[in-house]
């Protein structure tokens, strides 16, 4: 009873000799040893909580292979790449635009107008590409917000002015040279530039098209 009520901190006395204590020991016995010793109360034992299985490992000589646990596969497709789960671009016209961080307005854009599958088909299509500074200026000079310009009337025909059916490199793009575009309406290679939108970056190829980086969004 005294030891179940001493707690994790109390101790207490052991006598420990060396011979069993007798009433009677010899005067000429040699003195007993005796020795406290203070023993602690039993501290209780508590299980440590079960910790869900890890990856499967395997040991090769000093090494440590860690091999991570099977992954459902991903359903084919395209989409807003980058997270787990998340929609997976192909190296197309769209997914190369859609999955570059400097070409979110342009990507949006395209959505917004319906055109992912027509730059996800075979094609193939030569595409003049503005970055989102180039979008952010056409905001200013519209006077509208990124938001207001995602819903203009005009911007199918924006779009589909930088996109033009058949493959061109820059070295099929002499001055001078006139395309059709999507839209219906007509662009001039002149000086370095589309309609004076001047190249940033040439014959960026993809499955489907050949891409142009350009830097201003072109207006007619």
């Amino acid at each position: 009873c005294r030891a179940a009520a001493l707690s994790a901190r109390d101790t207490y006395p052991i006598l420990i000799t060396s011979h069993p204590p007798t009433s009677h020991t010899p005067s000429n016995h040699p003195p007993t040893k005796m020795a406290f010793v203070l023993a602690a109360a039993a501290t209780p034992v508590v299980a440590a909580p079960k910790v869900a299985a890890r990856s499967a490992v395997a040991r090769r000589g000093a090494s440590v292979v860690v091999r991570a646990e099977p992954v459902k596969p991903v359903p084919a497709g395209h989409g807003k790449g980058g997270e787990e789960g998340a929609r997976k671009f192909n190296n197309d016209a769209f997914g190369m635009i859609a999955k570059n961080a400097n070409y979110v307005l342009f990507g949006t854009a395209i959505t917004k107008c319906g055109l992912e599958n027509v730059l996800m088909s075979p094609g193939p299509f030569t595409l003049f590409a503005p970055n989102d500074d180039a979008f952010s200026e056409l905001c200013k000079k519209l006077a509208v917000s990124k938001m207001d310009l995602m819903n203009l009337a005009q911007l199918p025909d924006i779009v589909k002015t930088h996109v033009v059916q058949g493959e061109y490199k820059i070295k099929d793009l002499p001055d001078g040279t006139q395309l059709q575009t999507l839209a219906g309406n007509i662009i001039t290679i002149k000086g370095g530039a589309v309609n004076g939108c001047k190249f940033k970056k040439n014959d960026i190829k993809v499955d489907n098209a050949t891409l142009h980086a350009i830097s201003s969004v072109i207006v007619l």
